[in-house]
């Protein structure tokens, strides 16, 4: 009998802040490292949660780089704005196809927020899900040495650490996440308008 290979949720970030079509450079590198993941048939499909116009530019560079895969190894249900959202949504596909071995592909800093979520999402132990940075899965190519030390001096990076260390910090951080949804609308232009701020200082 094989092994069930697991199941990746590739979490999104932002659109390009040059105005391209295309994903920012940090969803890029989940991109890519999910991509490597599938290429080296460590997992069997990547799903896309988030809003369409995000997921389309997503799924547009995963078919460029994987050079068209079968289009059931590409799940698509572009309706989540939060990582908790996300979560949950992935939670949802997997009970619905009885996926048993899960894994998630998020930024270094991003990690512990997901894996607080998981932790409050998946209580079922028959389900294993581990959360991956996409950072840990490219150090395993020397080609993307470079790419991953210059990535520690984007702008990108930082304004998502400084995020990050907002939302993990104890009741505001909750706050904030609880409002989230209220506010799904707006809620990408918005943070894509302070992280433009935050760049550009």
């Amino acid at each position: 009998m094989n092994k069930e290979k697991p199941i990746a949720l590739l979490h999104s970030y932002l659109a390009d802040r040059e105005g391209k079509n295309r994903p920012d450079r940090l969803s890029r590198i989940n991109i890519l490292a999910a991509a490597e993941l599938y290429r080296h048939e460590e997992i069997d499909k990547i799903c896309i949660t988030v809003t369409p116009k995000l997921t389309e530019m997503q799924v547009k560079r995963l078919k460029i780089l994987l050079n068209n895969p079968r289009d059931e190894d590409l799940i698509v249900k572009p309706q989540t704005v939060t990582t908790r959202e996300e979560i949950s949504s992935f939670k949802s596909l997997a009970g619905k196809n009885e996926w048993k071995h899960l894994i998630t592909v998020g930024n270094s800093v991003h990690l512990p927020r997901i894996k607080r979520e998981i932790k409050n999402t998946f209580k079922d132990n028959s389900v294993k899900i581990e959360a991956r940075s996409s950072s840990e899965i490219l150090s395993q190519y020397p080609r993307y040495f470079n790419l991953l030390n210059n990535m520690n001096n984007w702008p990108e990076q930082h304004s998502l650490s400084f995020q990050e260390k907002i939302l993990n910090t104890p009741i505001v951080g909750e706050l904030i996440l609880s409002m989230a949804p209220l506010f799904s609308q707006t809620k990408i232009f918005l943070q894509t308008l302070g992280f433009k701020i935050l760049e550009k200082r």
